[in-house]
Order: structure tokens, then sequence, then C-alpha cells
């Protein structure tokens, strides 16, 4: 998350620079007249899932929690964007999307030689190759010079090509469905640029669906009743 932050600061501090330099010049004064734009983006992900855990735990073993734990990922795909009216554009994006996230399991096992239970844990590592598909309704701002601010609230498909599996193939005691639409908002700043527009632009990402695959019978599987995905994300997207 702390890098993140770090590229946020960073990207932002470069494109002042840049609207600052051409205060007096308008870029691309007719950029907005036009029914359609073509770009793409790339950027960098923070995800993770929110657990809902059941009430018993997998047999022979003491389950005091479980825990996941986000990685960063990064994603890259082409954009189109549809111009509606004067402050509302319809965006559809194609991403692949590279991420990792851990299941950590805390449980009691084994013994010292006071016989008493030693805290252990378990972790299980998934990994993503998901394709998404965003659609977001894109509410912008008046134009300020050659910048301009914008909201953008929607939804995203996602289809994971490697669910079920590990980094070398093998399988796991916990595999995600394949499925998993989400829920997406944020907001962004519109760069115009001498030959080409640049947004800056974080978002979130909610899923409503249980993407845990249920069909395996283990503890693992078994004492989790719900996985639901979200993510931060931040992207930039070059028209």
């Amino acid at each position: 998350m702390k890098r993140i932050i770090f590229s946020i600061f960073l990207v932002f501090s470069t494109v002042s620079v840049f609207a600052q330099s051409s205060k007096t010049v308008k870029n691309l004064p007719n950029y907005d007249n036009r029914l359609w734009h073509f770009g793409f983006t790339v950027g960098g992900n923070n995800m993770g899932f929110k657990i809902d855990k059941c009430d018993g735990f997998f047999a022979g073993k003491d389950v005091y929690g479980i825990e996941a734990e986000k990685h960063t990922g990064f994603h890259i795909g082409p954009i189109s964007n549809l111009h509606l009216t004067r402050f509302v554009d319809f965006r559809m994006l194609f991403d692949l999307s590279f991420n990792q996230r851990d299941l950590v399991f805390y449980y009691a096992g084994g013994s010292d030689k006071s016989e008493k239970k030693i805290m252990q844990n378990e972790r299980v590592s998934l990994t993503s190759t998901l394709l998404e598909f965003p659609v977001h309704f894109k509410f912008k701002a008046e134009r300020w010079g050659n910048f301009a601010p914008y909201l953008i609230a929607g939804g995203c498909y996602k289809y994971d090509l490697s669910a079920g599996k590990s980094k070398n193939g093998e399988d796991l005691p916990i595999k995600l469905l394949r499925h998993d639409p989400c829920a997406e908002w944020g907001g962004g700043l519109d760069f115009y640029l001498q030959y080409f527009k640049l947004s800056v632009e974080l978002k979130y990402s909610l899923g409503f669906y249980n993407t845990l695959d249920k069909s395996l019978d283990n503890g693992y599987t078994n004492s989790i009743n719900k996985l639901s995905s979200n993510a931060m994300i931040l992207s930039l997207h070059f028209e």
C-alpha cells in the first residue's frame, strides 16, 4: 500500500509540472468534441479478500483465526471511451491483471515441555491471472486550463485464468471460482498534454460474489464460509 501511495504522489507531482508549464496554452482544444477516444491503461493494484469464517474450523486443530495478506500486482490493457454528453462519458476497458493473495491460518498445534500448545500458522498462496472487463460512467467537471477532475462509477467482470493452481502448477487446498463480478467507484484527474491526454485514476473494486470453490472437502475450505475480493487500483490512462 505504501508503494501505491508513493506512486500516486510521484505521478501527481510530475503531471503538475506539465500543467503549470502550459497554463497559457490550451492543449488539445477540440479533444472533448470527438465521439470516440481510444488508448491504453497501465497501473498497479493491491488486491485482497474479505473473509467470512465458518463457526467450526477444521477437525483436529484449534484454529484461532484466518488472515488475508495483500500483494501488489499490475495490469495493462486497451481503453475505449464514448462521449455521451458534455459532462458524461461511457468507458470500456479490457485488462490483463496479475495478482497474488495469501491466506494465513493460525492454529494451536504441537506442544513444548510444559505441554502448552504452540501457536503455528499455515500459508496458502493464491495467484490469479485475470481477464477484467470494467465498464464505467465517467462524470467530468468543467475543464480548467489543461486539466479536469472526474468521478467514475460502474462494474467489472473478472475471469480468473489460473483459478485453483499454484505458481508451480500443483493443486491447492483452496480453490477460487473463475467468475468474480465487482462494483467499482473512484476518481481521477485528466491532464491535457500537447499530443495526448493523460489520466491519473484511483478506484476501489468490491466483489459481491462468493469466489470460494466449495467443491473441495478439507479443513481449509470448510473453515471459510465466504471469500469476496477487494482491491485498490491505481491506473494511468493514455488516450
